[in-house]
């Protein structure tokens, strides 16, 4: 079963503290992303943090076949083999200059598993993730809607950007890692949770008016609860194709600025805040406004390092 490689050490993590951008560079590769504002003291803190709870993890399910976290089960029997993230390792990083092998993914079917296909998990300070996906893709390479290699892709997405706290555009990003035409486009109408539970709210109560008014209001109108679940995904469709109308803006420039290659993986690593700035520059004020913010914040030197031809 695969086993999580352990992608650098301590001398790593001193050259990553004195801000030596070859390393730098390289952990970046393999989709441990700078966060937002985040300091070196403060990355290589996390990095070293995350290492350690990820060698304990290690160790269990090699002594004991078993571990637990946060109370997830974990046994070493339903691991994800290395075999799959090879297989959509070349789909990250062609999207967004990324690959991501590290991850502990298990298969599981967690009590909340009816619909369920897979997500992520993470626990601050040390960003420390797992990942769980349908027990059924153990044997299958789809459910339902679902893909086993999509579900995986998009799920690394989730797990690089988790310093950047980003919500506006995570699910565009990581819907653009699908086969489908139809989910690349609308797969990140929901942003959060709570959103689904919006949309299944209204549906429900417009259900439920329907049965009151069939068995015991017959005069109760039903428009407004139609009026309603129609506005509630009118303003979901509004926000989404405004958030992609913005993520093409910024994305022209950067491509004007970088290069078509390097448009993507550079928007990857930028804040929902950095993306809406960038839309309203011109390739030239880009670049300088990049070499500007790499003075300041040791990520935007690591982006203009990996993507900006090294300007």
């Amino acid at each position: 079963m695969g086993k999580s490689r352990l992608l650098f050490d301590d001398s790593d993590l001193e050259l990553a503290l004195q801000g030596d951008l070859a390393t730098l560079a390289r952990l970046d590769s393999c989709g441990l992303l700078l966060g937002g504002g985040e300091n070196l003291e403060s990355y290589t803190k996390r990095l070293a943090c995350f290492r350690s709870r990820l060698a304990t993890l290690e160790d269990e399910l090699s002594s004991k076949g078993r571990s637990t976290v946060e109370g997830i089960g974990l046994t070493r029997g339903d691991r994800i083999p290395e075999s799959l993230f090879a297989r959509i390792s070349g789909r990250c990083r062609d999207l967004y200059g990324f690959e991501i092998d590290w991850v502990p993914g298990f298969f599981i079917d967690p009590s909340f598993s009816l619909l369920f296909g897979g997500c992520a998990f993470c626990w601050y300070p040390e960003f420390f993730t797992l990942f769980i996906i349908r027990r059924t893709f153990k044997d299958q390479e789809r459910w339902l809607i679902y893909r086993r290699d999509e579900l995986i892709s998009h799920e690394l997405c989730h797990v690089a950007r988790l310093g950047l706290d980003s919500s506006v555009y995570e699910e565009i990003f990581a819907y653009r890692t699908s086969d489908s035409g139809f989910r690349r486009l609308l797969g990140g109408i929901f942003r959060k949770q709570y959103d689904s539970f919006l949309f299944l709210g209204v549906t429900l109560l417009l259900l439920l008016a329907q049965v009151v008014r069939t068995q015991f209001m017959p005069g109760l109108p039903i428009g407004p609860f139609w009026l309603l679940v129609g506005f509630v995904f009118l303003w979901f469709f509004v926000r989404h194709f405004a958030s992609i109308h913005r993520l093409r803006r910024a994305e022209r420039v950067v491509r004007e600025a970088f290069g078509d290659l390097d448009s993507w993986p550079v928007l990857f690593r930028c804040t929902d805040a950095e993306i809406k700035e960038l839309c309203g520059m011109d390739a030239e004020s880009f670049r300088s406004w990049a070499v500007s913010r790499g003075e300041q914040e040791i990520r935007w030197k690591v982006i203009v390092h990996r993507f900006g031809g090294g300007s």
